[in-house]
């Protein structure tokens, strides 16, 4: 008996609206295989530029390393780029920051606070200085649980911070203002541009992407190498699509799925 494919057969009914845009996550997702890393530059830099969507690159890696790799011809040239689990974003093309969108994040982490509460946490280590900035503390916690992710908000927010906890890969916990994140960063460059939610595909690998698929309307590519912690929503979600294909040919497989590319 042939088993239906939970992405490749099953689409909403209603057709999908043309898309305008695009956000991709980097590491595990556009980057993991060379071969298929090149692939998608060739398959998108061949798409006519005054038709194809906006291209925004969504990634944990800071503003300067992502636009490191398009100087060396690693990925095509984004429109706009989210760094730092959204909590940076600038202009690709004139590779300037959005002042606006740093404005909306407001005002810095309290470190200290958050440092004197993290230090109590068994096995929490801070990550490296690089990962570190105003609008973000970055902390490596191994296998933690729910339910510990969640006792650590709740002493954060008695402490009085109103931050927000991305738990991703079963070791990475990012402490965010409440505007940051992946999918808050990419929703107010939508709203920005005026971009229709439903005219927006995503794609990842990690549950820090996750913020992306759970954007109402959205449509979203997971690749199949991605984390059981992502997987699970194309599992549930018709509007998001698993592809059969690892990295970034996962990524153009979706894309044609989406219409995307012919």
């Amino acid at each position: 008996m042939d088993v239906p494919n939970c992405g490749h057969e099953r689409m909403d009914r209603a057709a999908p609206k043309p898309v305008r845009l695009v956000a991709f996550d980097i590491d595990g997702t556009l980057l993991g295989d060379d071969e298929a890393a090149n692939r998608f530059r060739s398959a998108w830099q061949a798409l006519d530029g005054r038709k194809r969507p906006l291209l925004v690159y969504n990634s944990g890696r800071p503003i300067n390393d992502i636009l490191a790799l398009v100087d060396v011809d690693q990925l095509p040239p984004p429109d706009y780029v989210i760094g730092g689990v959204g909590t940076m974003m600038a202009d690709g093309r004139k590779r300037k920051r959005l002042q606006a969108f740093t404005a909306e994040l407001g005002s810095p982490i309290d470190v200290k606070a958050v440092t004197a509460i993290m230090e109590t946490v068994e096995g929490a280590v801070p990550q490296a200085a690089v990962d570190q900035h105003a609008h973000k503390a970055s902390w490596w916690l191994p296998e933690a649980r729910e339910a510990e992710i969640a006792a650590i908000g709740q002493r954060l927010a008695s402490a009085g911070l109103d931050v927000k906890l991305i738990y991703s890969s079963s070791r990475d916990l990012d402490i965010l203002p409440r505007a940051g994140g992946k999918g808050s960063a990419l929703a107010w460059i939508c709203r920005e541009l005026t971009v229709d939610l439903g005219e927006v595909v995503v794609a990842g690998d990690t549950g820090n992407d996750r913020e992306m698929f759970d954007i109402p309307r959205v449509r979203g590519v997971v690749v199949a190498n991605a984390l059981a912690e992502l997987r699970r929503v194309a599992e549930h979600e018709r509007r998001h699509f698993l592809a059969r294909n690892s990295y970034a040919d996962g990524v153009l497989e979706g894309l044609r799925h989406w219409g995307v590319i012919e």
